[in-house]
Formats: C-alpha cells, sequence, structure tokens
C-alpha cells in the first residue's frame, strides 16, 4: 500500500480490508442465496454453498453486480455435473427473476388487431416483451412444477410472461418457443409466417401450428406491437 494511503498503521489498514473483503463475499453468497432459492433446496445447503463458493471464483462472476451475479450461474452448475433438473430449476429462476424486474411495456392485445383484414394483419410488426422469457423443459423440471403450472406435465415449453404488475407462468409448445426465438429483432408476422411454414427449413412449422402459438402468445402477453 502506498504510504498515507489510509490513516493509522499498515496493519490496522489491512485487517479493515479483510473485514471489507469478507463482506462483500457474504453478500455475494447472500446475493446467490435469494436468487436460487428452490435450487439451494434441490441441492442441498451445504452443497449450494460449495457451489456457490466455488462460483465466485468462476473467471467474470465477480465483475457483476449483486442483482446480475447469478446470471452465469446455472451454466456454472451445468459445467460442474450437476442434473439437468438441478441447472433447469436455476435456469428457471433466473428467468422468473429476469421477468419480474423487466421493464414496463404495453403487451399486445389480441382486441388491438380486431378489424384487421389479412394483408393489414400480416403487415403489423411485433416484438418480444421485455418480460416475456420461454425455454423448453426437461421432465425432472415438469415434475418439480407441474402442480403450480397446469398443463406443464404434457408441455414442451415454459413461459414467463409480465404484462402488468405480476409474472405468469404457462406452459407453451415447441411453435410458441419457435416463434419467441425468432423475436429476437422486431419482425412482422407475415415474415414470421413465410419463415415458420419455409418448405425447406428442418424446423417447418405448418400454418396449423404457427397460428395457434401466436395467439396463445398474444393472449399470455408476451409480445408487444412495435410501430
Amino acid at each position: 500500500m502506498p504510504a498515507g494511503l489510509f490513516a493509522g498503521t499498515p496493519d490496522r489498514a489491512l485487517l479493515g480490508m479483510r473485514v471489507h473483503a469478507n463482506t462483500v463475499s457474504h453478500a455475494r453468497l447472500i446475493a446467490l442465496e435469494d436468487t436460487f432459492p428452490r435450487t439451494r433446496v434441490l441441492l442441498g445447503h451445504e452443497k449450494f454453498n460449495e457451489r456457490s463458493r466455488q462460483f465466485l471464483d468462476w473467471p467474470g462472476a465477480t465483475t457483476r453486480p449483486l442483482a446480475q451475479i447469478g446470471q452465469r450461474f446455472p451454466a456454472y452448475l451445468r459445467s460442474m455435473g450437476e442434473t439437468d433438473t438441478i441447472a433447469e430449476l436455476a435456469v428457471f429462476e433466473w428467468a422468473w427473476l429476469t421477468t419480474y424486474h423487466a421493464a414496463d411495456a404495453v403487451a399486445l392485445k389480441l382486441g388491438d388487431l380486431a378489424g384487421l383484414d389479412e394483408t393489414a394483419l400480416l403487415a403489423v410488426v411485433v416484438a418480444r416483451h421485455p418480460a416475456a422469457n420461454i425455454g423448453l423443459v426437461c421432465e425432472g423440471l415438469r415434475a418439480l412444477l407441474g402442480e403450480e403450472v397446469p398443463g406443464l406435465q404434457e408441455a414442451e415449453a415454459l413461459l414467463l410472461t409480465r404484462p402488468d404488475a405480476e409474472v405468469y407462468a404457462y406452459p407453451a409448445t415447441a411453435a410458441m418457443w419457435w416463434t419467441m426465438a425468432h423475436l429476437e429483432e422486431p419482425n412482422s408476422i407475415g415474415n414470421l409466417f413465410a419463415s415458420a411454414t419455409e418448405p425447406d427449413r428442418k424446423d417447418q412449422l405448418s400454418p396449423d401450428d404457427f397460428m395457434p402459438a401466436l395467439l396463445a402468445l398474444i393472449e399470455a402477453g408476451a409480445l408487444q406491437r412495435v410501430g
């Protein structure tokens, strides 16, 4: 330490810095516990604490603010060989928190499209609502959350939305997941429809899959209108 940087003797300054470092480290561990309470229960307190401490040594983990420190924790759990159920539960908890804290935006409603003819409807440009999150789910996560999300046991994906003040969870189809995956940038309904039903694509959707998926996303408050 440069001379005169802190008041008092160097040994007292070092002691103070150690106390501060411990306080910061403890706050990070508490932030992870608060972010992933279900994962902590499933993994067990001791194992979760061990993984959390190891995670703080992961490159870049401690460069994030406390509110964002858990963003890469699910990927870390997977890299350490934890089960798909544990990793995906952590993904779900992070997605829920992201949805809860997302920016406010007006969600597109079916009533907003009433009275539009086919040409006008296909020209409507939509984007993901800032609070919308969707992900494919494994069998273990279906079993864990099935009672809380009716229909999830038979679903391929899980959708989280917050069109107003409350977070909602819905079972989702692969077609809904595909549609959301292709809305990282705003796109018109017509372009989405053409892309989804393109004959040569491996993940081609039929019109009978795409339109119900689009309507379900709108009803859930997962989309916003652009322009």
